[in-house]
């Protein structure tokens, strides 16, 4: 043999060992690139705006509403990073829609005392129209103040006296695609008035009651959990992870804790 035809068949061969071992790398890597973007996916629902200027991995706030009774805002100002408000509410039995009593006093307190602000609508809406409804209340509603956070849609169902599901949202017994088209029919008219848009509901009503994969990609997820962690199979930008905390500034029993996810 000569020694030509010798160093090319070496050369073949090192080139045969080196295919696999170049499939095998570019798999791995594959593997890991898969395995990051599941990570970050579950605090991150889209490629949406990021909110806050912080190298922390959230930010803490509060949600209130007339519940909570009278605030002092400069206080609680001093101990959270983020506030959102309830506008008002659908009645779950006549379908009436209220502003919440305590709105405007709230929004000018937290606004005044420079805490970030968004707000929410709790819906009873079981048709697209009322959505919009919905929507037109709270865009009025805010009009003037300075929410630089998402308008979110409250979805949940109401209970009765003896704590069961209860309501006309949950009589609605409305398919999940529906309830998916109520929804962006809300966040679509908040987004077109140029706001952010967003839905708040708990981790069963997100995995059981929502088509979460046709909502509009746009919008921010908040999810209600009191679990040590999230049980919610998607992702998400909040979690509300408590119910009975409290904040300084607040006198009412409980306050709503949460988690603004960054990274």
């Amino acid at each position: 043999m000569s020694k030509s035809k010798s160093k090319k068949r070496r050369k073949s061969t090192a080139r045969g060992r080196a295919k696999p071992a170049a499939i095998i790398t570019c798999c791995l890597l594959l593997i890991i690139g898969i395995i990051c973007a599941i990570i970050v996916g579950a605090h991150s629902s889209n490629k949406k705006p990021v909110l806050f200027e912080t190298n922390k991995d959230y930010v803490q706030g509060i949600d209130v509403s007339s519940h909570n009774g009278d605030i002092d805002w400069e206080t609680v100002a001093q101990n959270t990073d983020f506030v959102i408000i309830r506008v008002g509410y659908r009645g779950y039995g006549t379908g009436k829609i209220t502003a919440d009593s305590k709105f405007e006093q709230n929004i000018k307190g937290a606004t005044d005392a420079g805490i970030r602000t968004g707000v929410y609508f709790y819906s009873q809406a079981t048709t697209e129209e009322e959505a919009r409804e919905e929507a037109e209340f709270t865009l009025k509603a805010i009009s003037g103040y300075d929410v630089s956070l998402p308008v979110f849609i409250d979805y949940e169902y109401a209970h009765g006296p003896d704590g069961e599901l209860a309501g006309r949202l949950y009589d609605a017994d409305l398919s999940s695609a529906d309830a998916a088209g109520i929804i962006n029919a809300f966040c679509g008219r908040i987004s077109r008035r140029g706001k952010f848009c967003g839905l708040y509901a708990n981790s069963s009503v997100l995995n059981k009651s929502i088509k979460t994969s046709a909502l509009n990609k746009d919008a921010y997820i908040w999810v209600a959990d009191y679990n040590k962690s999230v049980t919610y199979l998607g992702s998400y930008d909040l979690w509300q992870y408590t119910k009975n905390g409290s904040c300084e500034g607040i006198n009412s029993k409980h306050v709503d804790e949460n988690r603004w996810f960054i990274k």
